[in-house]
């Protein structure tokens, strides 16, 4: 999650009210005091609110009972400022480039059966199943399909833990709450009204994360906003990607910025969870270029998301930005172009994976005004006057990997480090570059050029680097494994909106015929919902889940030919004895089972554990495509503990882990598996997010397990607060991970009640690190490793952003960090993987950044950002 400091800094805006800048608390004699100082600079209305934020807290309203082969729609196309939008275009077929497909074996195509009561398939030796299913049939409708389901009927979505669920609409179409949309007026009032409608005439503002959930549309057309509009957490905000509306701030605009992403209602930034907007374009061309105006301040965490965003300003001299991430915890920013505009993007951010941004005619794309570590994967620089100012000597690390730069000025201009003593910020790496201006690349503050123009960078690091020293510029190249490739890039892939489908193409699991599905957090869902799944992905339906908690007593399959819509984060809750036994560890959604090929696409679903349950594994993927990312999820979540659903919230108090072994592992994706991951947030609960009381201590195994071979894409990703390890890649293979974002578990390090592995039992078999290269009574070293790397080979690891806050007995204040170091090693690396390279690894509260068993890279040595940096990690690229 986002970790102490934020509070901490918060009380640290509020004594600098008075002029004199006051660092966040930090330990004496640790190094990074005048980075973090620095990084406290935020706009006046965020001092105004300071006083405020930690005075508010969710509070408790109820108790808690006990992809394919098709095409998938593209982002927004770059349009000229005076154009209208046009209809997002389908991505066309993979090219002939792409690599051969993933399966290994080519078995017949067998279809699903389709039985009113199937038994859940369990038995990994069945045989593989082969299937993939044609795009959208041509339909003479124009209206999108989720506008055209029910919403109001049997099919709507349903919030158990409202105040009152009969009455609360999960879905709303703005029209519906008097919005004109012919650009006319000023609708800020009842787009607002869309937004934080309780159900019976009040606000739901305020009243947590997960209880009460909303999913607002945006039909096409124009809403003219006369100031500012104000996002809820727990809400996703949808337009219709045929027709995008476009959201405009009216020539008289009033305020600072067009959008508000960041809900105060739910504490500091680090605390504005899930959040999504997608298919919306943003506009500020009516506002006088000379004023002031950001069309999104998006200081939001994470399960917060952009995708397919277009951000339109004024060309030429201007006082406008995009997009402003002022601080919060967030993980990925998608499919994004903007227009114009003083700056495109102003990040300070903990850390982003900034992924197919498209900067055209901005005087300046990206700023770097603070954060820790930054990824720009994909990035377009077109007709730009600078792309990324890093001189303010703010932001830690940068990596610009897989981009291109096109008639624009310097790439980069950047502070010089290289001299500085104890802490070396700024550090940056530029990776399959493409270039085509006639300025330099980059640019120090100095003016002087330190990487001249060229066509073409492999890979060119300013930064330290292990083995060796700090390379105030360095070129390497880089051995990317084919198999992760399409064009010469990372795959990637945009989320699927299925616009050209027809709503007889989706069906609705609430409206099935002899298949009562409730989602209600009661029902045990298991039998209906295995039903439904296998008979729409054998007739290659697009399955709509809308909102509700769905519970499981068994194995939800998710079979190839599967494409799953989520509403809001519609639930899926897995409880029962099926998931308690820890030596035998069962998945709670299996997608595909080993040795299946074809397409299964999900999104927008949250998965979770109802109960206590240590032989859960919540999520596990089986299933590969038969071309790269064909197997896929996008702003998905798995959450352990903190959520309304789960009796977890109040049961897991003591200070013994081993009392709330609350779930075996969050995600494992098989050595069969082959899936592209976008926007994914799996957490183990540091505190409760609806409950009165905050306090809660879990104990999750293991975060997110990879052992796949046939191509993996992780992008934009964060696994938190698991007991042995947040990420583990054993024995795995053609593996692409573009930010990695971690925190070691709170009650870990000296003073801890139980030493890693306890109270968990090592499964060799897994690649569970047992900690023997730790003493018996090591503390600092028995705790959880941000990232695992065990054997294997062809890994890319981009941008890991590994914390660690807090130490020993966790009694839920935030301002009590650890004393030191919390813990003596962040990452390891064993078994020699063959061609692993690893850039941008970031820490804090370490002793050693990587355990290798060769030069043991420690932070004290390797001072930047937020405690540590190694810009560039050769020790096994050969």
């Amino acid at each position: 999650m986002r970790g102490q400091l934020s509070l901490a800094a918060i009380a640290a805006l509020t004594a600098s009210v008075s002029g004199a800048v006051v660092p966040i608390a930090k330990v004496p004699g640790s190094a990074g005091g005048p980075v973090e100082a620095a990084r406290i600079s935020v706009p006046p209305w965020f001092l105004s609110l300071a006083a405020e934020l930690d005075l508010i807290a969710p509070t408790d309203t109820s108790s808690v009972p006990t992809v394919s082969s098709q095409p998938t729609t593209a982002p927004f196309q770059s349009l000229p400022v005076d154009q209208t939008p046009l209809p997002v275009q389908s991505t066309p077929p993979i090219p002939s480039s792409t690599p051969e497909p993933l399966s290994s074996s080519s078995p017949t195509e067998i279809a699903h059966p389709s039985s009113a009561n199937p038994t859940p398939p369990t038995s990994p030796s069945e045989t593989p199943t082969v299937k993939t299913c044609p795009g959208p049939a041509q339909s003479s409708s124009d209206v999108y399909w989720l506008r055209a389901q029910d919403h109001n009927g049997a099919g709507a979505g349903y919030a158990p833990f409202t105040s009152e669920p009969n009455k609360y609409p999960v879905f709303r179409n703005a029209m519906n709450y008097g919005v004109v949309n012919d650009g006319s007026g000023d609708q800020t009032a009842r787009l607002q009204k869309a937004i934080d409608d309780d159900g019976v005439g009040g606000s739901r503002k305020g009243s947590g994360v997960t209880r009460n959930p909303a999913e607002v549309f945006l039909p096409g057309g124009i809403y003219q906003l006369g100031s500012t509009l104000t996002l809820t957490v727990g809400t996703i905000i949808v337009g219709d990607p045929s027709n995008p509306p476009i959201i405009r701030a009216a020539p008289n605009f009033q305020g600072e910025f067009l959008i508000m992403g960041y809900d105060k209602m739910n504490g500091n930034p680090e605390t504005s969870f899930m959040m999504l907007v997608k298919n919306v374009i943003l506009d500020t061309n009516s506002v006088s270029s000379s004023q002031s105006i950001t069309a999104l301040q998006w200081g939001v965490a994470q399960g917060a998301g952009l995708t397919n965003i277009q951000v339109r300003m004024p060309t030429g001299t201007s006082r406008h930005t995009g997009i402003n991430i002022v601080a919060g915890s967030t993980i990925a920013v998608t499919d994004v172009t903007i227009i114009g505009g003083a700056t495109g993007i102003i990040n300070s951010n903990q850390q982003v994976n900034f992924k197919n941004v498209h900067f055209i005619s901005c005087n300046t794309a990206f700023e770097a005004s603070g954060g820790w570590t930054v990824l720009l994967q994909g990035t377009t620089f077109e007709s730009c006057g600078t792309g990324v100012n890093m001189t303010t000597n703010a932001l830690g690390s940068l990596v610009i990997l897989d981009s291109t730069s096109t008639n624009s000025g310097p790439l980069i201009r950047f502070y010089d480090s290289s001299h500085d003593p104890g802490y070396q910020n700024s550090q940056f790496l530029i990776q399959n570059l493409q270039y085509n201006s006639k300025e330099p690349i980059a640019v120090d503050t100095n003016g002087h050029t330190r990487l001249e123009a060229t066509t073409y960078v492999d890979t060119w690091v300013w930064g330290t680097m292990v083995p060796g020293a700090y390379a105030p510029g360095a070129a390497w190249n880089t051995h990317r494994p084919p198999q992760l490739l399409v064009n010469g890039k990372y795959f990637t892939k945009p989320q699927p909106t299925y616009a050209g489908f027809s709503d007889q193409d989706i069906v609705n699991v609430k409206t099935v015929a002899g298949h009562v599905v409730k989602g209600d957090g009661l029902t045990d869902d298991t039998v209906a919902l295995n039903a439904i799944l296998a008979q729409n992905a054998a007739n290659c339906k697009i399955t709509y889940i809308p909102f509700g908690v769905y519970r499981v007593s068994d194995t939800l399959l998710i079979p190839v030919g599967s494409r799953i819509v989520g509403e809001a984060w519609s639930v899926i809750s897995g409880y029962g004895d099926a998931f308690k036994n820890q030596n035998s560890p069962k998945a709670v959604v299996r997608v595909g089972n080993p040795g299946d090929v074809g397409v299964i696409e999900i999104q927008d679903m949250r998965f979770s554990v109802a109960e206590i349950l240590p032989g859960a594994k919540v999520v596990e993927i089986n299933a590969a495509g038969q071309q790269p990312g064909d197997v896929g999820l996008w702003n998905t979540m798995v959450m352990v503990g903190g959520t309304a659903e789960t009796s977890i919230s109040t049961m897991c108090t003591s200070q013994d882990p081993k009392d709330c072994m609350a779930a075996f592992m969050v995600m494992h994706l098989t050595e069969t598996s082959s899936v592209y991951i976008e926007n994914f947030w799996g957490w183990t609960a540091d505190h409760n997010l609806d409950s009165k009381s905050l306090f809660t201590i879990i104990s999750t195994g293991r975060g997110i397990l990879v052992e796949s071979t046939k191509g993996t894409w992780l992008t934009g990703t964060g696994s938190e607060h698991h007991w042995l390890y947040n990420y583990n890649f054993h024995n795995a293979s053609n593996v692409f991970a573009g930010l990695l974002q971690s925190e070691s578990p709170y009650m870990q390090g000296s003073g801890e009640f139980e030493k890693a592995p306890a109270p968990w039992t090592v499964d060799p078999q897994l690649g569970d690190p047992d900690f023997s290269w730790c003493g018996p009574s090591d503390e600092k070293c028995r705790s959880a490793l941000a990232t695992n790397v065990d054997g294997g080979s062809n890994i890319a690891l981009y941008n890991s952003a590994a914390w660690a806050f807090f130490d020993g007995s966790w009694n839920g204040l935030y301002n009590e960090p650890c004393q030191g170091k919390c813990q003596a090693n962040m990452m390891r690396v064993t078994r020699a993987p063959q061609n692993f390279v690893w850039y941008s690894i970031s820490t804090r509260m370490t002793e050693v950044i990587v355990l290798d068993g060769k030069s043991n890279p420690r932070e004290d040595n390797h001072a930047g950002g937020w405690e540590g940096i190694i810009q560039a990690y050769g020790e096994f690229a050969g």
